[in-house]
Order: structure tokens, then sequence, then C-alpha cells
């Protein structure tokens, strides 16, 4: 729903006019009148005023106020690490305070509310740079009118550099495979001069020359963990279960039927993705067709063909049913429907991972348990994928099994499963030139690639690490293209400096030298292709604008 936009706020109460004869003070009754009136007016303001901040404070609390307690070390994941079913994303900013938005600024932690919409509870102002954008309370750009429209993508993010190039890169894939729908950025955790940069930049670079229809929602801080409410170390997964609750409350297009407590457009496909991921295909809730969606066997029984309420569906990670042996009793409640789960179900229905799938109406059941337990997961265990761990607990206390998909994606080329299968049947000297110019037509294709390994064959690399994180500037040459017949040049890889010994050649498979082939091929192509639109849409007439396809990362220093 589009907030209409109200006059602006009056005044409340004036000064008493007075007047000197010598020593003589003349009031008028008119004045004393006024006066009394304007005081009541101001004590009522000032009453409702303090009403808003003890409900804001009370939500800050429930929301952001979660104590993880642990002394247990955190796990410092490297990309070497190709055992690990997700992305390896650290190093996010602990110092953020706390923030909320007012009219100088975009977050404050004493906002004022500017004549909020009363029938959806936001501010509206304008984006600075851009009058027809503008950025309602929670920080988003305010997109055109979500009705009639099915598919919202959404991914997480904090407001680092880091973050700022896989964002861009995820837009601009879902604009060129012809993505139905919206697409938003949730970024949490900005400080005042980051939040107004990224939305600054994300109009003028994003919105602007893509689409009306790609958004960017900024949200509190809600990486800390806490223990005694002492913020004792950070772990920045908070933000995906927190900033997706956030959205779906407070998101344009968004919120809560107050009557209800539903979802206002609750037959909405909400698409789940981390930001490291690339779009190959576009999503839909369609997964009928055998030719390009991989099932195993052992689930499909019951089988789900479609996306609908009830029926949520996510990319098989390899978590098992380990979260059974966490302690349910204190994670999801000792009458939690989780508890009744067994082994052989929880296998079949909950390693789920992203893609995630679901209508919103689902989502935010899952949402809402998964803010609930994922601070918990992370007190039994601190580690890399406590907040998956929450997501399962959360479906299954919903009683929400998922229909688990092998080929919603790609990513450690030596695992088997996921949507490699479909790869493989592309001829390997045909399969870097078809990774640069991707046709689901031509030979079926996982919705996306996850960049959450290192892959390399012969000298050939990419590690998005290395990424300089200026990448998407004028001045940044693009990547050096991958020759179209690595696939049949080489069977090993050399890792680059500083790996030890230098120059070392490590083999590889015929199949997992293909599976490299597709990832560099088409990671290099979505990188290029995303730089030379930044740079025809904003560098026109720059000096020093780099359209070398020179940058190579194998020698790019870590």
């Amino acid at each position: 729903m589009m907030a209409t936009k109200k006059p602006g706020r009056q005044a409340i109460g004036s000064g008493i006019r007075g007047g000197h004869k010598g020593k003589l003070a003349v009031i008028s009754v008119r004045s004393v009148i006024f006066a009394t009136v304007a005081a009541a007016v101001f004590m009522i303001g000032a009453a409702h005023f303090a009403f808003v901040r003890q409900n804001q404070n009370a939500a800050t609390e429930e929301g952001l106020s979660f104590v993880a307690t642990t002394n247990a070390a955190f796990r410092s994941p490297t990309e070497d690490d190709q055992s690990s079913p997700r992305s390896h994303d650290a190093n996010i900013n602990t110092s953020f305070r706390i923030q909320k938005n007012n009219l100088d600024s975009i977050h404050n932690a004493d906002r004022k509310l500017e004549n909020p919409d009363p029938a959806t509870g936001r501010t509206e102002r304008t984006v600075v740079g851009g009058a027809k954008h503008k950025i309602v309370e929670g920080g988003h750009i305010h997109q055109t009118s979500h009705e009639g429209e099915k598919y919202h993508i959404v991914f997480s993010t904090d407001c680092s550099a880091y973050q700022h190039w896989q964002s861009y890169v995820l837009f601009y894939s879902a604009l060129k495979v012809g993505q139905e729908g919206f697409v938003t950025r949730i970024a949490s955790g900005c400080s005042d001069k980051d939040g107004k940069a990224e939305l600054e930049w994300h109009n003028k670079h994003i919105r602007g020359p893509m689409s009306d229809k790609f958004g960017l929602h900024l949200t509190p801080h809600f990486s800390s963990v806490k223990k005694d409410g002492e913020v004792v170390g950070d772990y920045e997964f908070f933000n995906k279960p927190f900033g997706l609750r956030h959205w779906m409350e407070h998101g344009e297009g968004m919120g809560i039927n107050t009557n209800t407590g539903a979802m206002k457009n609750e037959d909405m496909i909400i698409v789940l993705l981390d930001p490291d991921q690339i779009l190959l295909r576009p999503f839909t809730d369609d997964f009928s067709n055998d030719d390009e969606v991989l099932i195993h066997n052992s689930r499909k029984e019951n089988r789900k063909f479609k996306v609908e309420h009830g029926a949520p569906f996510a990319q098989l990670y390899g978590l098992g049913a380990r979260w059974q042996k966490f302690n349910l009793d204190v994670i999801a409640g000792k009458d939690s429907p989780a508890k009744e789960v067994s082994s052989q179900y929880a296998n079949r229905h909950y390693p789920a991972g992203p893609p995630y799938l679901a209508t919103a109406r689902d989502m935010y059941q899952i949402a809402m348990k998964w803010t609930e337990t994922v601070p918990k997961v992370h007190a039994e265990y601190p580690h890399l994928l406590a907040e998956m761990y929450a997501y399962c607990i959360a479906a299954a206390d919903k009683k929400l099994p998922h229909q688990i998909v092998d080929s919603l994606m790609v990513s450690a080329t030596g695992m088997n499963g996921e949507g490699w299968s479909l790869v493989d049947r592309v001829p390997a000297e045909e399969v870097c030139e078809y990774a640069s110019n991707l046709d689901h037509k031509v030979h079926a294709l996982p919705n996306v690639m996850h960049l959450c390994q290192r892959y390399m064959l012969g000298k050939h690399f990419f590690g998005k690490r290395r990424l300089p994180k200026d990448f998407f500037t004028c001045e940044s040459p693009m990547l050096i293209e991958v020759p179209g017949d690595i696939a049949l040049k080489y069977d090993y890889r050399i890792p680059p400096p500083p790996h030890k010994p230098p120059g070392e050649k490590k083999p590889v498979s015929k199949k997992v030298a293909k599976r490299e082939t597709f990832m560099l091929c088409a990671i290099t192509a979505a990188l290029n292709e995303a730089s030379e639109f930044f740079k025809r849409h904003a560098c026109e007439g720059v000096k020093g604008t780099d359209y070398s396809k020179s940058m190579d990362l194998w020698q790019v220093p870590r």
C-alpha cells in the first residue's frame, strides 16, 4: 500500500504576548485564554509523545535485547573451508548503536514521528537528491504499488562495502533474467552516514537505471550477542531473521493487519536469498517440471509441486536433523510441535537453506518463531550455522514441512547433489561459452549460483573476498575473461599466493574441472556485465573510466 503524503506538522504552543507601560504589564483576557489552551494542548501532546516513545522502547527491547549466553569462541571459517554449506561472510562493524529515523538523519535514537499515516503507521519523507523517491519509517525507498505482484525476493546484508558490491550484482542478475515482482535488500545496522549514503546510492545506481521495483529497507542493528545485559560478542547472522521480520512488519507493501495479526498481502511468494547468490534464471512457484527440478527420491513421498500456503520450498543443505539434539525445551518450548518430529521426517523436510520460498503468511509465521529461537540456539551452539538450525526448528514448530529441492542452487563443485547434474549435461567444450551466455531454454539451469567457495582451474581464479570492494566504480577495471577451452586444457588448480608451496598443482577430476569452468565463466560474465551496465549509466563523460578487462584475481593480494 502506498503511503499518502500528509501536510507538514504544525508547531504546538506559542508564547504569551505582553507589553510594558512603565512597571505595569498589561495582559489581555484573550491572551490568557490562548495561553491556557496552548498549555493544555502541549500537555496532551507531551503525554502522547511519551506513550509513543514507551511503545517504541518496548519494541526495541523485544527486537534487539535478546541474550545469547556463551563463553565459547567463535569459529572463523575461511574460503578454503570447502565443507561449509553456506557463505562465510564476516567482519561486521560491531560498534553500531541502536538507531531510529528522524527528519534530519536516517537514524537517530531520539526519533520523532512526522505525521504518521494513520492507515499504515508509517512516516514519509523525501530521499535526499531524489525528490520523486521517498523514504518511509523503517528506512526504505518507496516502491511502486505491490498490488497484483506475486513474487518478492529479499536478502539480508549489513552496510559494509563487501556486501555493497554483492547487492549490486544480485539486483543486476534479477534484471537480466527478467525476474517478476520485487527485489529488496534488507540492510541492518547502518550508521547515520552509511544509511544515508546507501539510500542515495541505491536511488541513483539501482532503482533509477534498473527498476523502481528494486528496493532498500534499513533496519536497526541486530547482531549483538548479549549476556546479562552486556554485549559480549557479535553474530552477524542474527540480521537475517530479525531483518526479515522487521521488513515484513514495516516494509513498503508489507505490514500486519492490526485486527487479525495476519500479513496484509499474505498470498505473495517470498523468496529469501543470501547476498552472495546470483540469479541464473527467474524464480516461480511452479516446481512440476522434472527436466529442471531435481528432488532426491527419499523426498518425493507426498511431493509438493507448487509453493502455496502450507507448502514452503527450500534448497537442500547438509544440516541433517542435528537440530533435534539441541535443548528444544529451552529453545522452542516444552510443548513445541518440533519435539514431536521423527528423525526420518526431520531429514526429509527440514534440512533447509536459502533459497527459501514460502507464502508471506507462512514466512511470517516462521520469522516470528525464528527470531525467538535463534538467540537461544546461538547460546547453545555459537557457530556459523546457528541461524540455519534455528530456521529448521522454527519451521518444525509451526508445522511447516518444506519440500526440499536439490536444484535451486550450485555452490561447491565437489559436492554430490545441488543442481550440478544440470550443469553436467553440458558438453565440456561448450560449458564456458554457455556459462557466459546463459539460456535456460537451451540447457536447464539452477536458479542461483552461490559464491560461498573459491573457484579455480589452472591459474584462473575467483574468490569473493579478493574482489576489490570498489569494483562497481568508473575507475575499476573489469575481470580478465576466462578462455573457452579451460575445461579441456586443465586437470589441476594452482592456488593463488600466499599458498604454500607456491605453484603447487592440485589435481581435479574431469567432472570437477567442468564445474569449476562453469562457475568461473558464469561469475566472470555476471560481474563484467554488471560492471559494464554501471559504467554505461554512471560514467558517461567521466575521465579515467576503465572499460578494460584486466583484473586478475589470482594476483590480487588477499
